[in-house]
């Protein structure tokens, strides 16, 4: 019987490990953490990164979309913005995401459906070490979606 017992405990905690975690992935970041190595590791999606005197802008190609995607997009723009404010040199950041939206004629092309831009000044009042509670969406400078994407 303990036996019988002990496998169930240790099944359980096997399922439990082996569920998928909703917790947000972690980047260990130091001085030496590039943008790019920050983006890696929180979006699997296609990107690109320019950056120029602070001035950092991150490009991402969403190309599965699904149902939900809007809060997943922020959820990770608000990870990637958390990370970033680790980094002395981003002063000011910003996310612009695109996905293929199909047109009257049946053609799908990449369109803007999402970008957030913080200025200097507002990206340093949030307090990005509570970024699950941050609402990005008021706290942006500029906070921009399509309409595909409004609820």
């Amino acid at each position: 019987m303990k036996k019988l017992i002990y496998l169930m405990v240790f099944a359980s905690l096997l399922l439990v490990a082996c569920g998928k975690s909703a917790e947000p992935k972690e980047v260990a970041v130091d001085q030496n953490t590039s943008v790019e190595d920050i983006v890696g590791v929180i979006v699997k999606n296609e990107f690109s990164v320019e950056e120029s005197k602070g001035v950092v802008t991150i490009s991402i190609q969403d190309t599965d979309v699904t149902e939900g995607s809007k809060s997943q997009m922020l959820k990770d723009s608000t990870k990637i913005f958390a990370e970033l404010s680790k980094l002395k040199s981003v002063k000011t950041p910003a996310i612009t995401w695109y996905a293929p939206l199909t047109e009257p004629d049946g053609d799908k092309t990449m369109t803007e459906v999402l970008n957030i831009y913080f200025s200097e000044e507002d990206y340093n009042k949030v307090d990005w070490t509570n970024y699950l509670q941050v609402d990005i969406e008021s706290s942006a400078t500029n906070y921009h979606e399509d309409k595909a994407l409004e609820d």
